[in-house]
Order: structure tokens, then C-alpha cells, then sequence
């Protein structure tokens, strides 16, 4: 199989089509589109946990796998608690490797304002890079969980989004692939482009939370939301659509995507709109403009790009030029070197 996120057809014919097993505490299970669990608790509240795995070539990716993991659970509207950290280190790793792990999972998990609670750490001759697997865990609304029982409307998920809600896209696309293109070439970067053009790129790699946009985006009366992560924008649309089992009409026009990202990908012949995404929060609202002024009111750039139908027909519009959204594939950072 390709490196990278498995296919869809994979997933559903080799994973999900095994998961046959049911309980009524289970909210959300495993689904097409659906990064995280919520199970409803015997005193009628809900826990939420999302897991996430990094091979750690650089330590700058132990941020990005506590802040996908965190950020699977913003978009169940869960609040994070805390995170379980399992950690797999080759033979030749020094103990100093494992520490410089765990002071980075501590600084990031301080500012997300959760707590390692656990894990599991061992030294694994099968392993040939550092693996970090983040869960995380939160809570949703007790009030909203014991309301629904056992209806997925406990929860944000795609299941809740409606032909006729607008889809918007909060932050900008591409920043996660961005910066790791950024940080493994910059000297060949900046050869190419200015000092300060590769130095703005490696920033957008400083955080990809999106836990403040999936607040205001929940408090707007969002029903479902995605981060755009493996598969950029393209794969988030294709996988809030088979949730949703709809279809959609959007702008390319409209998706927000910074300079640094057009050119860096247009260099090492990237597509951005199928480059890692994370930083980025696809969401599905009856008020698209509610929700575009709350979040530009807190900072956070955000444009409505279209709209779910009731066909399930996903089109793409660019100009006077209309196509069809394509099946998700190998995102554009396993294609590039083979960096990942």
C-alpha cells in the first residue's frame, strides 16, 4: 500500500467493514470521517478521545501530534482534559531523546490547558524512528449528552450537517505541509526565495489548534466540523460529504491559502489544496455569516466557499470552469521526497 493515510476504499473494505461490534454508550464510533469516540457514561455525561500517531524525524512534530489529536476532540465539540502518550524508541536512542520528548508534549499540553495523565514508553527493535501516539481525552456537555441518550446529536459530526448549511473554512489551508516543507528545505529555500518569505512559512508550523475556532464555531450553531488535516481541504470535503452523504458546491476562488503556500508548493511541484492541512477548520452552519463574523471578531480568518446539496454531486468551482471533487488520495507531503 502507499505511504501515508490509507485509502478510503481500504479504510471502509478493510477496517471499518470489520468493526461490526455495537453498545448503546457508544455515541460516535468508527466511521468514514470520524476522527473521534464519544462514549456516554453510566452517570449520563460523555467522554470523548481521539488518537494520533507522529514518527518524530524532527521534535518539532511532537506539537503537531498533541494538537491533531486535541484537535479531532474540538470538533466533536468536546472540551480536552488530558492526553495518554505512548512512546517507541529505537535501540540507539539516548535517554536525553526521550526527555526532550516529554518536556515538548509537557510545553504544548500546558498551553492547550490539559494534563498528561499516562501512557506507555519502551524501546522497540522493530522501530527505526521515535513514534509518539497521542490520546487525548475531553468531555462533552453533560446536559446535551443526556438529552440525546444515544443519538449521534450528542455530538458535532457530519451526520448533523444538512443540504442547504453553508460550508466555510476557518484559518488558512496548507500551513501543517508549509511549514514541514519549510523547516526540512530551507536552505535550498532560501536560495530560491527571500530570507524572510522562508522564515514567515517555518512559523506556520508555531501551532495548528483550531480548539478556539471549534468553540466560536459550536457557540454559532455549527453542526458539524473537520480539520483539514491528512488530504488538505480536498480530503476534508470529501469526507464531510460522505458523512453528511450529500453533496456540495464550492469556490476555489474562496479558500483562504496564504502566498508562502502557493509558491513553496508551485517550487516542489505540490498540489495545495491536497497538502497536509492542519491549522485549518472545515465547518458546516445554518448561518455561515454568523459564524465568518464571531470568528473575524476573535482574530481568526475564516470565508464561506459554498454550500452542501442535496445531490451527491461535488463540484468544484474555479472561474467560469466547473469539475468534479475527486476521491481523496496519498497527500502531496508523502509525494514530496518521501519526507515524511
Amino acid at each position: 500500500m502507499k505511504t501515508g493515510k490509507i485509502s478510503e476504499s481500504v479504510l471502509k473494505r478493510s477496517v471499518l467493514k470489520q468493526c461490526t461490534g455495537t453498545h448503546p454508550a457508544v455515541l460516535q464510533g468508527a466511521e468514514s470521517g470520524g476522527d473521534c469516540a464519544v462514549i456516554l457514561t453510566a452517570e449520563k455525561s460523555a467522554v470523548s478521545c481521539s488518537v494520533h500517531p507522529a514518527m518524530l524525524d524532527t521534535i518539532k512534530k511532537v506539537r503537531f501530534a498533541v494538537e491533531h489529536a486535541v484537535n479531532n476532540l474540538g470538533c466533536s465539540g468536546a472540551e480536552p482534559t488530558a492526553a495518554l502518550l505512548t512512546v517507541l524508541l529505537p535501540r540507539e536512542a539516548e535517554e536525553a531523546l526521550l526527555k526532550e520528548i516529554m518536556r515538548e508534549a509537557e510545553a504544548v499540553c500546558k498551553e492547550l490547558k490539559i494534563q498528561i495523565a499516562g501512557g506507555h514508553t519502551e524501546v522497540n527493535p522493530a522501530v527505526k524512528l521515535p513514534v509518539l501516539t497521542v490520546t487525548a481525552l475531553g468531555t462533552v456537555d453533560a446536559g446535551r449528552a443526556a438529552d440525546a441518550g444515544t443519538d449521534a446529536d450528542a455530538v458535532l459530526c457530519a451526520k448533523n450537517a444538512l443540504p442547504g448549511m453553508d460550508l466555510l473554512v476557518a484559518g488558512t489551508i496548507g500551513r501543517e505541509g508549509t511549514a514541514l516543507l519549510a523547516w526540512a528545505h530551507e536552505e535550498e529555500l532560501k536560495k530560491r526565495f527571500p530570507v524572510t518569505f522562508v522564515e514567515q512559512a517555518k512559523s506556520f508550523g508555531k501551532s495548528i489548534s483550531i480548539l478556539q475556532a471549534a468553540r466560536i464555531a459550536k457557540d454559532c450553531g455549527a453542526a458539524a466540523l473537520h480539520d483539514a488535516s491528512q488530504g488538505g481541504i480536498f480530503g476534508a470535503l470529501w469526507e464531510l460529504c460522505e458523512g453528511a452523504k450529500c453533496g456540495l458546491t464550492a469556490e476555489l476562488r474562496k479558500i483562504p491559502i496564504r502566498q508562502e503556500t502557493i509558491e513553496i508548493c508551485e517550487y516542489f511541484g505540490c498540489h495545495p489544496y491536497c497538502l497536509l492541512s492542519g491549522g485549518a477548520l472545515l465547518i458546516a452552519a445554518p448561518d455561515g455569516r454568523r459564524v465568518e463574523m464571531e470568528l473575524a471578531g476573535h482574530g481568526i480568518p475564516a470565508a464561506i466557499i459554498g454550500k452542501l446539496t442535496e445531490s451527491n454531486d461535488r463540484i468544484l468551482i474555479n472561474g467560469e470552469e466547473r469539475r468534479f471533487l475527486d476521491r481523496p488520495a496519498q497527500d502531496e507531503i508523502w509525494k514530496e521526497r518521501g519526507m515524511l
